[in-house]
């Protein structure tokens, strides 16, 4: 694929990090209200009786009083499925119902963040949905939950992607209509990942989630290499679960990361956000790790980034004049900002040979 501003970028290697993120959805975006089906037993009678994935945690092992509704996981699971009594609508009306409640798990600032970007994200959960299902849920919250920034944010970061990667559409400048339904967002989320790991189209609940979720997350990765490197760039991934046995699972693969089979990914983040409390990081870049704890109200801060440390900061204008530039202007910008500093440093060298 032929890149727009080629020489400039290989030029100024250091700053072309792409970002992209992986995300587990129940309690580390949305706590969502879905609710298991079982029954209790009262008297001589067993009760079909709903529960929460909370009050599950709590009665799970007392066989006594608790079973899954006709002793069938695939009935009591059905709403984490598309074969519920509601069928495919279940995800995006408890989406609505988490969202109204305030229901935010700890990697919800992230996951705004990443829509704003414009980023590409995989959503990778234990669920049984299939991938249009959990899409619709994504874009009632572009179309619902993200500001009027927001929303322009993302246009105009899927706007300047577009204009790199030489996509040919008809884009208008400014985003009419309803957010989800245009050409451009629409393409971005075609090129996202929603993977229910216990979905019928992917042979239903795998005998290994956990393995199930690592090859999910294998394939985004591949992906992700493939579209850094078309445009000669290095990109970064932040993946983030509140499961302590994916976690970890996740951290083992990352450092078994053959750096040679993805050449284009340079940093790997796993958070664990389990405690909102005590949302841990682990960082591995080029081999090397590196773990921390955040402090609350950081979380999502994933990685740190320089004025032009990320395509957004680079391609993005950040004020009101400059949203009326257009792309040539916000490279002009750039090409001065490197000038200007060529110049210090070179006066610099000046000042120290003369004396």
């Amino acid at each position: 694929m032929i890149k727009r501003f080629n020489q400039f970028l290989k030029e100024n290697r250091d700053s072309n990090v792409l970002l992209y993120y992986a995300f587990d959805w129940d309690d580390n975006i949305l706590r969502m209200p879905t609710m298991i089906r079982l029954e209790k037993k009262i008297g001589e009678q067993w009760i079909p009786t709903d529960v929460s994935t909370a009050e599950f945690a709590e009665v799970r092992n007392d066989k006594e009083n608790w079973r899954m509704l006709n002793q069938s996981g695939d009935e009591a699971f059905a709403n984490f499925r598309d074969t519920g009594p509601m069928g495919g609508d279940i995800f995006l009306e408890d989406v609505k119902k988490a969202v109204s409640a305030g229901r935010f798990a700890p990697a919800w600032n992230d996951f705004i963040e990443c829509l704003s970007n414009g980023s590409l994200f995989a959503i990778i959960t234990a669920r049984g949905h299939e991938s249009e299902t959990m899409r619709r849920g994504v874009e009632w919250i572009i179309d619902n939950v993200l500001s009027e920034q927001q929303i322009f944010d993302l246009y105009n970061n899927l706007l300047k992607f577009s204009y790199l990667y030489n996509i040919s559409t008809d884009k208008e400048r400014i985003l009419k209509g309803t957010p989800s339904q245009n050409e451009l967002v629409r393409l971005y989320l075609d090129n996202c990942d929603f993977v229910g790991v216990s979905a019928p189209s992917r042979g239903g609940t795998p005998d290994n989630p956990e393995k199930a979720k690592e090859e999910a997350l294998l394939s985004f990765k591949t992906k992700i290499d493939r579209f850094a490197g078309q445009l000669g760039m290095k990109a970064m991934i932040g993946f983030s679960d509140d499961d302590l046995g994916n976690v970890s699972h996740i951290e083992d693969l990352a450092d078994k990361l053959n750096h040679e089979e993805f050449p284009n990914i340079i940093k790997f983040v796993v958070k664990g956000t389990k405690d909102p409390e005590n949302i841990t990081k682990k960082v591995t870049m080029m081999g090397l790790t590196e773990t921390s704890h955040q402090t609350p109200g950081l979380e999502n801060s994933v990685l740190t980034l320089t004025q032009f440390g990320n395509m957004t900061s680079r391609l993005n204008p950040s004020d009101e004049m400059g949203r009326q530039d257009d792309f040539y202007n916000q490279f002009k910008k750039q090409v001065e900002y490197l000038a200007k500093t060529s110049k210090e440093i070179n006066k610099d060298k000046k000042r120290k040979s003369s004396k």
